[in-house]
């Protein structure tokens, strides 16, 4: 049952309330008061959905008593009763505070009482669901924003572990390859640098970071070395039946792109073809990839050599065998990959 407080100095005036609102007492609970103290006191202690208070009242106004009622209880709404003689000083209160409503007096029907008390009812049950959305909302947000937060403590955590490694990885790389590039000029030590890292940046996207299938892989390598208006035809083939294991899918998927970056890196224009099959206990990936010498881009061939070098040393490591050979101006090998991880 909703709770109305009156505030009237009149007993008169409190007569007629009660005699007006006695149908509604199933629907009301209206309690009044003549002195403002004894309202704030009862509604500091009593949930209260509405406040109908005469404006003139001659210790603490209306006004003062709705200024104290914003702090005490906020989201009850205010009704203010003024005479209509005092219409010129009322306009003039009401626009120094807020209120929802004013009922002028003398009024003689309940109608008059009753109508802008359940309108003001309406307005704080919307007023109340509003709030309570906004709370959810904001409830929500504030979980959200944590699981942000510890988001992005675990990505700049695993961020930092991933620097320590490309740094490390890199250390060994530069170290392993100072012999044969012991000869370069600073140009070409460089390129070659832009290219180890180039590599160890995608071994990480996909052994350190998400799992991913082949239908994401095939998506994102022809994304990547696809491009038919340039002559750079990057294919893949599947016939494997049901799921590749993403921990061997992940192997797989970057052999396919070492050949694509291969070639990127070293030709102008280029066909590859990668078709995956299984047998019995392996898959197999059976790589393609025709190249005419003109195709060259203008690098060192001790540069070519040494990336071929390494692209193969990887794909050696990766799988679990491999069996190639040069054909005419192309190159075809096949992987094979045991279907337990061996890794």
């Amino acid at each position: 049952m909703s709770t109305i407080v009156f505030v009237d100095d009149s007993s008169k005036w409190t007569a007629n309330y009660k005699r007006m609102l006695t149908p509604y007492q199933n629907e009301l609970h209206c309690v009044y008061f003549e002195q403002p103290e004894e309202a704030l006191e009862y509604m500091s202690a009593h949930p209260t959905e509405v406040l109908v208070c005469e404006l003139d009242l001659p210790v603490m106004s209306g006004p003062e008593l709705f200024e104290m009622v914003d702090m005490l209880s906020p989201a009850t709404v205010k009704i203010g009763m003024a005479q209509v003689r005092n219409v010129a000083d009322t306009l003039d209160m009401l626009n120094q505070i807020k209120i929802y409503k004013l009922i002028l007096k003398p009024f003689f029907l309940a109608e008059d009482l009753i109508v802008p008390i359940r309108a003001a009812l309406n307005h704080y049950n919307e007023c109340t669901k509003e709030r309570e959305l906004q709370q959810k909302v904001e409830k929500k947000l504030q979980i959200l924003n944590k699981e942000t937060e510890e988001l992005l403590k675990k990505m700049k955590k695993k961020k930092q572990g991933h620097d320590r490694i490309l740094k490390a990885m890199l250390g060994m790389v530069e170290q392993n390859l100072s012999l044969p590039v012991a000869e370069f000029d600073p140009e070409k030590k460089t390129l070659v640098k832009g290219y180890c890292e180039e590599l160890l940046r995608e071994f990480f996207q996909y052994y350190m970071y998400e799992k991913k299938n082949l239908i994401f892989y095939l998506s994102y390598l022809k994304n990547k070395f696809h491009f038919p208006g340039k002559s750079c035809n990057f294919l893949i083939r599947s016939k494997v039946e049901g799921e590749i294991p993403v921990t061997v899918m992940n192997r797989i998927a970057y052999v396919m792109f070492l050949s694509g970056f291969l070639c990127e890196q070293c030709l102008e224009s280029y066909y590859i073809e990668n078709v995956l099959g299984e047998e019995e206990k392996e898959y197999v990936l059976h790589v393609r990839y025709y190249w005419t010498e003109s195709n060259y881009k203008a690098m060192d061939p001790k540069v070519i050599k040494l990336l071929q070098r390494m692209v193969r040393e990887l794909e050696v490591t990766l799988s679990d065998r491999m069996t190639d050979g040069d054909g005419e101006q192309g190159h075809v090998m096949k992987l094979y990959f045991k279907k337990e991880e061996t890794l």
